[in-house]
Parts: structure tokens; C-alpha cells; sequence
């Protein structure tokens, strides 16, 4: 919004009113004491209330009319041309209050406007940068595949030599045997992320909550040492069924948790990340909750590039929004009881006959 010429334009155009009035009274103006008036009225126009402009031409008026009892004006001038003169002096402050507010909302309609095409531009540069993003995307998960594939490959036979060796040692046998199984973790994220890039539906897999989080858990167990935090489970009995790609949700339970954690990073007090998981008739919900500091915008974290971290791309929570609405659910964030901030996603549960 552009900056007032004048400081104070009300102050400076009720002062200009008091002047005029106070001259007029003297020197019998007539219809000359529109002239400063509506230029008090063109002064009140830059004040920030929007109401100012309206209520100074009413005063002018006001002013105008009183004139009239106070000192009508009349000596060798007829009384029809003394009213006239007044009459003409309200037309001219009731015309230029009319067009002043007129140029006003023009003014505003067209910052209105450029302010939406400014944001039809940033969008339009977004995706581009989307479209650009995806295509990397997927060009990356085909290159990738086949080393990941061969890393897994040579872990296995690793394994099997560690194994095979004397004397055996189950240090290497168990850290070769986490190498393989995290590449073949990293090879199905990529064959999931392909399969959505292509716009293909989601696996089928069927999906245990509490044994995904479970998973996620044990291998961010690390980090949550490291942070010194606490994890508190509260798994419920899931009886019904969700279907899906479960490596991708694990992956979205394993962005949410570790957000949740590194939230806790640095931090003084408790520290706790709680999940949660319940089920209805309809639909499994699971809910990361942390004692962090909190949120400020909980529908900004989840666009694209936006994010808080100092290393941060701004992708995990809008890659994990589309995995879960890609299985039919929904992920949302929301401020928790404890201060902290509550994560949480849902799945449906299929009906006997879908199952």
C-alpha cells in the first residue's frame, strides 16, 4: 500500500475545515468556500480509516448550511443567488467526495488485480517448477533402480559369506543384512513414487498401522536417542483392513515422526513424540504428536518448497498429502494440547466385499 504525501491527512484536513469555516464567517465566501473545502474532503480521501473522507464532506456541508444562520449572507445580495451559491458550494463538496471515493475503489480494485496477477505469476512459475521437479523425479527413481537393486544384491551375498566365514561374526552379518534392507526399502520408495508419477493406482498391499509404526520406529531409533526425546506408542486394535502401497506409507509415517523429532532437537523440557492410532467403521487414523514449539500456519506447511528448516526443500509434507489422498485418505496438521503440533492421517478400511 502506498505511503500518505501528508503525515496525518485527517488532523490536517479537519484543521484546513476550521479554517475555511472561521474565514467564511468573516469574509463572506459564498460559493468560493467549496473551493478549500473540497479540498479538505481530497486531503481526507489519503486517510486510513474509510470513513474519513465521507464524514469530512458531511461536516463541510454541515459548515456550509450553518453559515447560513449564523450569517446569511444577505446585505445587497439577493437571498435566491445567497442560496444558490450555498447550493452550488454542497454540489461541488458532494461531487468531489463522490468521485474521490470512486477513484479510491478504482485505486483498490487495480492493487486487487495486480496483486492476483503477481500470484497468478508466482503459481504459474510454481508449475513450472512442479512439472520440472517431477520429471527429475522420475527420470532419478528409473536411474537409481538398478543400482539400488545391485546394492541390495551385493548385501545378500555379503551376508551369505559373512555367514559362511570363520568365525562368524553377527556385527557384520546384521549391519550387511540393514544395508540390503534398507536398499531394498529405498528401491520400492522409488517404484512407488514412478507408479504415482505415472498416475497409476496405488499397490495393494495389505496395510498393518501398528506394524508400519512399529518400523518406522526401530529405524529412527537413532534419532530419537540422539535427540534425547521420549516415544510414547499408543497403538489400538485395528480390526479392519486398509489396502495400499506400504512402503510409501511407511515413508509418510517416517516424514511425519522424524519431523516430529527433529522439532524436538535442541529443545529444553520434555520431550515426547506420541503416535497414536484408532480405527472406525469407516476409516484408521494415525496421529504423530510432539512438544515442540508449535504452528503458525498449518495449511502453509503442506504447499510445495514451503518449510521452516534451515536445510529443509519443503517437500515431505506435500509429497506425504499426495500419498495418503492417492489412497484415499486425508493428512492434516493441528496445534496439540500439549503446545506442540499433531499430525494426522487417515486410511479407509475396505468393506468385506472390496476386500
Amino acid at each position: 500500500m502506498r505511503r500518505p504525501l501528508i503525515a496525518h491527512p485527517l488532523a490536517v484536513s479537519l484543521v484546513l475545515v476550521a479554517v475555511v469555516f472561521v474565514v467564511d464567517l468573516g469574509l463572506q465566501l459564498g460559493v468560493a468556500s467549496a473551493i478549500p473545502y473540497t479540498f479538505a474532503v481530497l486531503i481526507a480521501l489519503h486517510a486510513r480509516p474509510a470513513w474519513a473522507a465521507p464524514a469530512v464532506a458531511g461536516l463541510c456541508g454541515v459548515l456550509t448550511i450553518v453559515k447560513l444562520e449564523i450569517s446569511p449572507d444577505r446585505g445587497t445580495t439577493e437571498m435566491w443567488k445567497v442560496l444558490a451559491n450555498r447550493g452550488l458550494a454542497l454540489f461541488s463538496i458532494g461531487t468531489t467526495t463522490l468521485l474521490g471515493l470512486l477513484r479510491r475503489r478504482a485505486e483498490t480494485n487495480r492493487e486487487l488485480a495486480e496483486e492476483r496477477a503477481r500470484e497468478h505469476q508466482a503459481a504459474l512459475a510454481h508449475m513450472g517448477r512442479l512439472s520440472m521437479l517431477g520429471q527429475v523425479t522420475a527420470n532419478l527413481a528409473h536411474e537409481l533402480n538398478q543400482p539400488l537393486a545391485a546394492i541390495s544384491l551385493q548385501a545378500d551375498v555379503a551376508v551369505r559369506l559373512a555367514v559362511l566365514g570363520e568365525p562368524v561374526r553377527p556385527e557384520l552379518s546384521a549391519t550387511l543384512g540393514a544395508v540390503a534392507e534398507q536398499a531394498a526399502r529405498a528401491a520400492g520408495i522409488l517404484k512407488g513414487i514412478r507408479r504415482m508419477a505415472g498416475r497409476a493406482h496405488p499397490g495393494q498391499d495389505l496395510i498393518d498401522l501398528n506394524d508400519a509404526v512399529r518400523v518406522v520406529v526401530r529405524l529412527l531409533d537413532w534419532k530419537v536417542r540422539r535427540a534425547d526425546a521420549q516415544v510414547e506408542l499408543r497403538l489400538g486394535e485395528l480390526a479392519g483392513q486398509t489396502f495400499g502401497d506400504r512402503i510409501l506409507i511407511e515413508q509418510v509415517i517416517f516424514n511425519l515422526f522424524q519431523n516430529a523429532i527433529e522439532a524436538l532437537t535442541g529443545r529444553e523440557g520434555v520431550k515426547i513424540v506420541t503416535i497414536v492410532t484408532t480405527e472406525t467403521a469407516e476409516a484408521q487414523t494415525l496421529s504423530v504428536r510432539d512438544t515442540g514449539s508449535g504452528l503458525a500456519d498449518t495449511e502453509k506447511l503442506f504447499e510445495p518448497f514451503f518449510t521452516t528448516k534451515a536445510d529443509g526443500m519443503g517437500l515431505g509434507l506435500a509429497i506425504s498429502r499426495t500419498i495418503i489422498e492417492a489412497h484415499g485418505g486425508r493428512l492434516w496438521a493441528t496445534p496439540a494440547k500439549s503446545g506442540g503440533a499433531e499430525f494426522s492421517f487417515t486410511l479407509p478400511v475396505a468393506r468385506p466385499e472390496e476386500s
